[in-house]
């Protein structure tokens, strides 16, 4: 895939140095968790107008190098590339990267990486592909839910990559790499106007302050006034969003063999995209109640989530001579009040309100090598402890009256603890073996409890008390073979697992355990026609036990169970290319293919099958089996669970084929003036939000493009547009004993932007 060009850079006077001071003096460190990139060198990843794709470096080894010489399937998407071809935010990585599906719910954002994921967002999960910025680990889901502004390149590991990595990296691993400020002057700024009144707007400056200090600052904001639908019953819009964000980093070198960045964001959103429901077009809601269209709704109640994000981290590089140390301390804290209307409805069947948030500390400690050849190796611990509560009020007529209902009140401790390590041995000049292992101890302690609700007053709370902890190891074995100076291939096996967790929607009930997964994976790399193509697949087996499955409808109404599926198997075939067929033109992307089925979903010992949903009036009559019910008349509204057998269903969220196909084109109109045109689609040939697959995603296509005129190297006027089909899509699709409501996707959205770059 593309990668960044660095903007052009100029060696910064002292009068500049001098305003530079000022203006970061005058803005906090605000927070979050940053590592340093590798060198700036690295980053052209593809992006430049020369013949020839160019080199991509990356750091999914924990060590600058080569995508090329790397045993693991990456794709990396460079900041100009995620720029031109409409990507500006984690949602939309999906258009650009095939393996991966993005959904959302609520502030929560789900990543599955090659079918493998968590249909889960409850607080307290932390999904199943692990999130990471600037090398540190996100554990709260609403923090992969981020704009891009300062990014230098996203890297996408497939796979497994949990012996370096570590936590929850268990289908791959999703890295942001932001830019870190160095010796010159680096600005640039874009504001934009676009359909449904939005107004949308970054800048960034970074550069030197003073002799071995440097030091940038990130801003965004995006205000979108008219929503994609309209509540007709409290005669509002929904589904819009404002958002505002700060990054900042300073990085200090006291010497050539010392260096400390200290990063921190924070982020504050408002938004009702994902929970702006609407009553699902197939399916009635209890009472009779249809569809009104799939972006408005009839809620009585106005969905909402406010959500605040912020972290900081220090991060310290120190050079040993035979090997170098890293240290990052972060720290991340996020807050969200969340209050939406299930049902989508103007009866006030069910309202869940609720206020929750998460303070996570983490400490990692790496120590690798300076020499590569013939061994390199790696040795490293983990400490992560994190503290989520959750207070929930769940009321409405489905549950007694508009003051009656639930009340919870759940905290959940973590304490994860882990070593690893990692050695590659050159056996000969073009065969390298790569092994490495992982130990992690995990605790955790679930506390709070539940209470009736009646006439909006807490009752006697009932406690829920417990604890869950496991020790595991995890380890990785991977070959590399090179054929020629261009092409090598690779196999490999890695062993990953999953935490064990409790739902904080539903402290009651007992936690899922860990789940396992062996996974298999053969491919090859290759660079050909004079550099002119860049050509990467791999096929994968995976054998995945105790599957994490989430069901809204086999739990207190509205909210989220968590079972274990018995397991699954994954084959498939990753396919990502970039060509440079002549100068000026670049054309990128690439395929998955995936068979991802439950092996086995039906009963067992603890389980009494998959949850099966069937539109009132239903009846259970096949308990056991692959259809356990039947509709016996026309739709009444709300739906009946049985429980039977889904081996050999689809699973959630994993498409059996996903591609995209992207073209760039630099067109010179005279020496200074240019036209950049950039075109990207994507096709996704759907699939079911939930294990019984009565829910569905149905096939669909989504087509972006842009122009910008370029007067100078440093002004730009950009006409953009993406979903230019206003194609039909959902983040996400579920079902409740009252009925089942979505949240649709973006529709067409276009405007106009200005950038300047210096």
């Amino acid at each position: 895939m593309n990668g960044l060009r660095l903007p052009s850079s100029r060696v910064l006077p002292r009068t500049r140095r001098g305003t530079l001071a000022l203006l970061l003096a005058g803005a906090p460190v605000a927070a979050l968790a940053q590592e340093a990139p590798p060198p700036a060198a690295s980053a052209s990843a593809g992006q430049d107008d020369s013949h020839g794709v160019k080199e991509i470096i990356v750091t999914a080894q924990r060590r600058a190098e080569n995508l090329q010489d790397v045993p693991i399937a990456i794709t990396a998407v460079g900041s100009e590339a995620l720029k031109s071809a409409g990507i500006s935010e984690t949602n939309t990585l999906t258009q650009a990267v095939p393996a991966v599906q993005f959904s959302r719910s609520g502030a929560s954002g789900l990543f599955f990486v090659r079918g493998v994921g968590t249909t889960n967002a409850s607080i307290g999960d932390e999904g199943s592909n692990a999130f990471y910025v600037d090398g540190v680990y996100m554990p709260d889901l609403s923090s992969t839910v981020m704009q891009f502004n300062n990014i230098e390149r996203v890297e996408v590991l497939k796979g497994p990559q949990g012996t370096l990595f570590g936590r929850n990296a268990f289908g791959g691993l999703i890295h942001v790499i932001t830019k870190e400020p160095g010796d010159h002057l680096e600005a640039s700024a874009q504001a934009g106007y676009a359909n449904y009144n939005t107004i949308q707007g970054q800048a960034y400056i970074g550069g030197p302050i003073t002799e071995g200090i440097s030091a940038d600052l990130a801003l965004t904001g995006y205000d979108q006034q008219d929503g994609w639908g309209r509540n007709v019953t409290l005669d509002r819009d929904i589904k819009k969003m404002k958002y505002w964000g700060a990054r900042s980093k300073i990085v200090v070198r006291p010497s050539d063999a010392v260096k400390f960045v200290l990063a921190g964001d924070y982020y504050d959103t408002d938004d009702n995209t994902a929970i702006g429901w609407s009553v699902d077009e197939d399916f009635l809601v209890t009472g009779g109640i249809r569809s009104i269209g799939s972006m408005d709704t009839a809620s009585n109640d106005y969905s909402l989530t406010q959500l605040r994000n912020w972290g900081v981290s220090l991060t310290g590089e120190f050079d040993l001579g035979f090997a170098t140390l890293t240290s990052i301390s972060s720290l991340r804290d996020s807050r969200n009040h969340s209050d939406f209307d299930v049902d989508a409805t103007q009866v006030p069947y069910l309202r869940i309100a609720f206020t929750s948030g998460s303070r996570a500390y983490q400490q990692e400690l790496r120590l690798a090598s300076a020499d590569t050849d013939p061994i390199s190796w790696q040795i490293g611990a983990f400490y992560l402890h994190s503290e989520v509560y959750n207070r929930s009020r769940f009321t409405g007529l489905a549950l007694g009256g508009l003051t009656t209902g639930q009340y919870i009140d759940a905290t959940l401790d973590t304490d994860s603890i882990a070593g690893f390590g990692e050695v590659t041995w050159a056996i000969t000049p073009t065969t390298k073996l790569t092994g490495g292992v992982r130990y992690t101890n995990d605790k955790r302690q679930l506390g709070g409890g539940y209470a009736a609700l009646v006439s909006d007053v807490v009752g006697p709370l009932i406690p829920t008390d417990d604890e869950l902890s496991y020790g595991k190891f995890t380890w990785r074995a991977a070959l590399r073979q090179d054929i020629t100076r261009d092409i090598s291939v690779y196999a490999s096996y890695n062993r990953g697992f999953k935490a064990g967790t409790y739902s904080l929607q539903n402290p009651q009930l007992p936690p899922v355990k860990p789940q396992y997964i062996n996974a298999y994976e053969v491919g090859i790399k290759s660079e050909l026609f004079g550099r002119a193509l860049r050509l990467n697949a791999s096929a994968f087996h995976y054998d995945i036990s105790d599957y994490q499955v989430r069901s809204a409808a086999v739990g207190t109404l509205g909210s989220a169970v968590l079972l274990n599926a018995a397991s699954v198997k994954v084959d498939g075939v990753d396919v990502d290319f970039e060509a440079a067929p002549v100068e000026g033109i670049r054309l990128f992307g690439g395929f998955t293919w995936l068979n991802s089925r439950f092996h086995y979903f039906g009963p067992t010992d603890t389980l009494a099958g998959a949850p099966f949903i069937y539109p009132n009036p239903a009846v259970c009559d096949a308990q056991g089996t692959s259809d356990p019910g039947t509709t016996t008349g026309p739709q009444t509204g709300g739906f009946k669970t049985c429980f039977g057998d889904a081996s050999g269903f689809q699973t959630p969220t994993a498409p059996d084929f996903s591609a995209s196909f992207g073209a760039s084109a630099t067109i010179p109109i005279d020496q200074v003036q240019q036209l950049r045109a950039t075109m990207l689609a994507s096709y996704n040939s759907g699939y079911p939000f939930e294990s019984d697959g009565v829910l569905r995603q149905d096939p669909y296509m989504l087509l972006n493009g842009s122009v910008e005129y370029r007067p100078t190297d440093k002004w730009g006027l950009e006409f953009w547009m993406k979903n230019i089909s206003d194609t039909k899509y959902f983040q996400q699709k579920i079902s409740t004993g009252l009925g089942a409501t979505t949240a649709r996707a973006a529709p067409r959205t276009y405007g106009v932007t200005v950038r300047f770059d210096y």
